[in-house]
């Protein structure tokens, strides 16, 4: 069966615009092509916002009292086991003294926004730790190296004032 010019640009035309989120119709007849848009049915777009999933959240909230606000998915809340994992970060807080609060990174690095009050270290394994914190309305940051232990926030503070976490970026 040979197609006509018509039928191959009408084809060509319909891929494009299918490629560009419109869907089609053709009708591939011998003297010419017809194109619909069925913009009724197409369904709406997926848009990242970043927010860290409701449902995790809520329960990490629940549980530990952290907020978790987004992130680009490679960092992670996770429970902090006793096995020495490379790609954890652990934060402590006075909220729990003892008790750290654990994320896992995944990747070449990530970032997470959070809130925890009251934060006073903070330990890296494999990655670089960038740890932003607020304090009275001002944002203060410090740098963790790879496999260190660093006093952040009160402990670091001259006046001993407690800080809040509020975003970690990682990287190797």
């Amino acid at each position: 069966m040979k197609l006509s010019p018509a039928v191959l640009i009408a084809s060509a035309v319909a891929g494009v615009i299918a490629m560009a989120g419109v869907a089609v119709a053709v009708d591939g007849r011998a003297g010419g092509a017809g194109v619909q848009a069925a913009g009724a049915d197409v369904p709406p777009l997926a848009v990242e916002d970043f927010q860290y999933p409701q449902a995790e959240a809520a329960a990490a909230l629940a549980a530990r009292g952290i907020k978790l606000k987004s992130g680009d998915g490679h960092i992670v809340y996770t429970a902090c086991g006793t096995d020495a994992d490379p790609n954890r970060i652990e934060v402590y807080s006075h909220n729990e003294p003892n008790k750290p609060f654990c994320f896992r990174v995944t990747g070449n690095g990530g970032s997470l926004v959070v809130e925890l009050p009251r934060v006073y270290a903070v330990r890296s394994n494999d990655y670089k730790v960038h740890v932003d914190m607020t304090v009275e309305n001002t944002q203060v940051s410090f740098e963790v190296p790879k496999n260190e232990w660093v006093g952040v926030g009160k402990t670091a503070d001259k006046e001993k004032r407690d800080h809040a976490l509020v975003a970690l970026t990682a990287s190797k």
